[in-house]
């Protein structure tokens, strides 16, 4: 199952791209997206973190250092795993409740800012669910041949 939504992901997001000229967060991330589209929590606490990234990059380091290209690139996707693994680890100081609150994978966050860094946060999140639920659908519907 996850080999399919990650090869639909890709198929719909390279469709996209080429149809509008804007892409859906990275390759892969809407094939995933797709997998916990039914844990909400999962899904806010990935665009949590993305978007802490995004914020971060585009407000700190860039202020700092000049940053294009493949520094950015990995500055950001690495950003996003600490900014991760830091989630992950107050996950102890949570109440039982918030268990539900992790980010989808540790790279997943770190593409998402990437992408928003170049085309804008909000046509990356629309872009990226929109995709993300049309693989799931996909998948719904492949489910039941």
């Amino acid at each position: 199952m996850i080999e399919l939504a990650i090869g639909l992901g890709l198929t719909l997001s390279l469709i996209v791209s080429e149809l509008f000229g804007v892409a859906s967060a990275g390759l892969v991330v809407p094939g995933y997206l797709a997998l916990y589209l039914d844990q909400p929590g999962r899904i806010a606490a990935t665009f949590l973190v993305a978007f802490a990234t995004w914020a971060l990059v585009q407000f700190g380091f860039s202020r700092l250092v000049v940053l294009y290209g493949r520094r950015r690139f990995g500055v950001t996707v690495l950003l996003g795993f600490l900014l991760n693994a830091a989630l992950d680890h107050l996950q102890w100081f949570l109440p039982p409740e918030a268990a539900g609150l992790r980010a989808i994978g540790y790279i997943v966050p770190g593409l998402i800012a990437n992408a928003a860094l170049s085309q804008g946060v909000w046509i990356t999140v629309g872009l990226t669910l929109l995709v993300s639920a049309t693989v799931r659908l996909l998948l719904m519907g492949l489910a039941r041949v």
